[in-house]
């Protein structure tokens, strides 16, 4: 499954990711991952969930990431569910079309894994694309 918070800057849309993240560790029977651009929110992320700075590892575009996030996967079975948050800038895309490409792979691997994949996309809903509303 493959879920979308998205909203203007400055909506909230990190602040909902983090709640969901943080809830979500009362029924998640595996791993959670929060990945963000930014060390600034690993306060507010509970600690038995794996926050990862991105740009502690230099990942800057779509193969990186999907790269990244697949050696995280295959050194970790357990892992249940990925948050991306600033997904748009960790792709340093120009815009939510952008992210096309990237959801076809991460479709692939969460059918195989059985991963669920949270991501945030800084748009307004009048500005989603096609590719996006496939996976509401």
């Amino acid at each position: 499954m493959i879920e979308f918070v998205y909203g203007a800057k400055g909506s909230g849309k990190t602040k909902k990711m983090i709640d969901m993240a943080n809830a979500e560790l009362e029924t998640s029977k595996g791993q959670i991952l929060f990945i963000n651009d930014r060390d600034k929110y690993r306060v507010t992320v509970d600690t038995k969930i794996r926050f990862i700075n991105s740009d502690d590892f230099g990942i800057k575009g779509e193969d990186e990431l999907f790269g990244f996030i697949c050696g995280v996967l295959g050194s970790n079975y357990d892992v249940d569910t990925v948050y991306i948050d600033n997904l748009l800038r960790i792709l340093d895309a120009d815009g939510p079309e952008d992210v096309e490409g990237l959801l076809k792979r991460l479709d692939v691997i969460q059918k195989k894994q059985d991963v669920k994949f949270v991501l945030s996309l800084s748009c307004d809903e009048n500005e989603i694309p096609e590719c996006i509303k496939n996976y509401k």
